[in-house]
């Protein structure tokens, strides 16, 4: 976490909200793998106490469930991003696995707008995600802010409702 950074109280079967940091982690900026980029933001959550998880299952619950169909629009239609076939080896949601460790997942896509990573990190007891984009063209910085608020407003709800399904399969 930042010193920016505020965690909403939760307690007992409070609903928890993800939200935006006003700073990138530093352990998140280093999973990206990119030495640049121009756009990137963090969103983070925290976990009900016995919520176990890899990494893999948040990114696939918050990508292949919640998002689902309307995500893999925007990415593959609207964003351009060559994505692999869902059912491909080695990719979640289309999205190849670019790195991984024990507590966090790097996945990134490419298109002729844009490249494009997404990192999920988990900590004891929060688990973020943040997207990093470098523009490949002025029409992907042009396309990107278009897109941008309903991927700032839809983001928290990926991990808000990632961890209720991850919960309640705990």
């Amino acid at each position: 976490m930042t010193e920016n950074s505020e965690i909403p109280p939760t307690s007992g079967d409070a609903v928890r909200v993800a939200f935006r940091q006003q700073r990138i982690d530093e352990s998140i900026r280093m999973h990206s793998g990119l030495p640049a980029y121009d756009y990137a933001d963090q969103f983070t959550i925290v976990t009900r106490p016995g919520t176990s998880a890899t990494p893999e299952q948040w990114a696939y619950t918050a990508l292949g469930e919640v998002a689902g169909t309307r995500g893999q629009f925007v990415w593959r239609f609207v964003l351009g991003l060559r994505l692999k076939r869902r059912s491909a080896a080695g990719q979640i949601a289309g999205w190849p696995i670019v790195h991984r460790g024990a507590t966090w997942i790097t996945l990134g896509a490419r298109s002729w707008l844009l490249d494009g990573r997404l990192v999920l990190e988990l900590t004891g007891e929060t688990a973020s995600v943040a997207t990093f984009l470098g523009y490949r063209s002025g029409l992907g910085r042009r396309v990107w802010a278009a897109v941008s608020p309903g991927h700032r407003r839809f983001a928290p709800v990926l991990l808000t409702e990632a961890a209720r399904i991850l919960s309640a399969r705990s």
